[in-house]
């Protein structure tokens, strides 16, 4: 092979760019520490019924951020009933949590365990057998998540008599610390006592056995149905989460949602962000088959004008409908004409369901004689197919043909 010149010059000048593609702009490493997320839900009871029903929605939330686990804040049932009702609110309650594809703790609130009715001990038993420990902690991976009990007196109407932390509860949460060598501490409770809505309670006593302990902590509580940072204090960030499903505090819309909460934990510090609830969208929900069969429809091949019969001063014109994509689609066919003008779609037919191949016929009658016929060149057939998308949602596509054309 002969290098010329030339060959040279290309050479040399192919060097330098993939030389400089190479080498690259300075750009910082990424952070390669250690970190997991978790999620955690607001009080669910003491809205209406379809508290539930928010409550699935934060269940498929949850599912769709694959967090490693899930906490609560307490007041899962609606509870302060009898002993059958609760059992059988429970039951609803653990069938919907059933559904996440990780674990996830429960906290016991006034709603779980209170009785509405003079009984020793409340539900407790009930919560105990249904649910777990009214108090406990876990592991995972460099975090240590302690649940407390904050309803010790089955009351919480005079903060500074039944809303104080028990001795032993106490002493059991210094020694459940001095046992773990986790980086981060989480604690999950109720009642946020640390707010000036507990003003006479024992929580500094709690605090200072948190404070003490040194190592960042994360402190969350319900109860209050409404979003609240209280900031860090010593090395405690306290936190209120509103609702997942319960009753909206009036007078604080700025505050108040349904929501998860999520959590990125890291050795060094924890990033929390609230999402509303419906604000999250599975990655996989815009399907590129979807796309394709909505342009396809878009191009209105899906209605053909099938024929036309006139005798009279009456007449029929057909039209058929084909339903041409994967899945099932409702359809809705109606008639834009001036007023006056007798047109109609035959046999009411104008809302009717289709399956993939299937297709259907629409009539269009009327009874006009050859000049109303030529002044009504207006008249349009109205078409939609409402396409229902793996999201959840329904893509409407409308068409329009003349009816009487030139």
């Amino acid at each position: 092979m002969r290098i010329t010149m030339k060959t040279m010059i290309v050479v040399t000048v192919l060097s330098l760019v993939y030389s400089s593609v190479l080498a690259g702009p300075d750009i910082a490493l990424t952070d390669n520490s250690e970190s997991f997320i978790f999620v955690a839900f607001g009080d669910r009871t003491g809205g209406p019924s379809k508290g539930v029903e928010v409550l699935e929605s934060a269940v498929e939330m949850a599912n769709m951020l694959d967090p490693d686990l899930v906490m609560t804040v307490g007041d899962l049932v609606e509870g302060e009933n009898l002993p059958r009702e609760w059992i059988e609110q429970h039951d609803e309650f653990r069938k919907i949590m059933d559904g996440l594809n990780m674990p996830w703790f429960p906290v016991a609130g006034n709603h779980d365990v209170y009785a509405g009715f003079p009984k020793t001990g409340g539900h407790t038993d009930l919560y105990r057998e249904h649910f777990g420990p009214l108090i406990y902690s876990f592991e995972h991976k460099f975090a240590h998540f302690v649940v407390l009990f904050t309803d010790e007196a089955l009351d919480y109407h005079d903060p500074s008599n039944d809303q104080n932390m028990s001795q032993a509860q106490m002493d059991w949460l210094r020694d459940d610390l001095a046992q773990t060598d986790a980086k981060q501490i989480f604690v999950f409770l109720h009642h946020p006592r640390w707010t000036n809505q507990y003003e006479g309670c024992n929580w500094d006593e709690v605090h200072a056995i948190l404070s003490s302990d040194g190592r960042p902590t994360t402190v969350v509580g319900g109860h209050i149905h409404t979003l609240r940072d209280d900031g860090i204090r010593d090395n405690v960030h306290y936190l209120t989460l509103a609702t997942t499903g319960g009753w909206p505090k009036k007078g604080f819309d700025y505050a108040t949602m349904h929501h998860v909460t999520q959590f990125q934990v890291r050795e060094d510090r924890v990033s929390i962000v609230h999402l509303p609830m419906d604000s999250i969208v599975a990655g996989d929900a815009y399907l590129g088959i979807e796309y394709d069969e909505i342009r396809d429809l878009q191009r209105g091949d899906w209605v053909l004008r099938g024929g036309e019969l006139f005798s009279g001063g009456s007449g029929v014109v057909s039209y058929i409908v084909t339903n041409e994509t994967s899945k099932t689609l409702n359809y809705k066919v109606g008639l834009y004409k001036p007023n006056g003008y007798e047109i109609e779609i035959e046999d009411e037919k104008s809302e009717f369901k289709l399956e993939p191949g299937e297709n259907t016929t629409v009539s269009v009658s009327y009874a006009l004689n050859v000049e109303e016929i030529q002044q009504a060149q207006r008249v349009e057939l109205v078409a939609r197919a409402y396409y229902p998308l793996q999201s959840g949602e329904l893509q409407t596509v409308s068409i329009k043909e003349q009816v009487f054309s030139d």
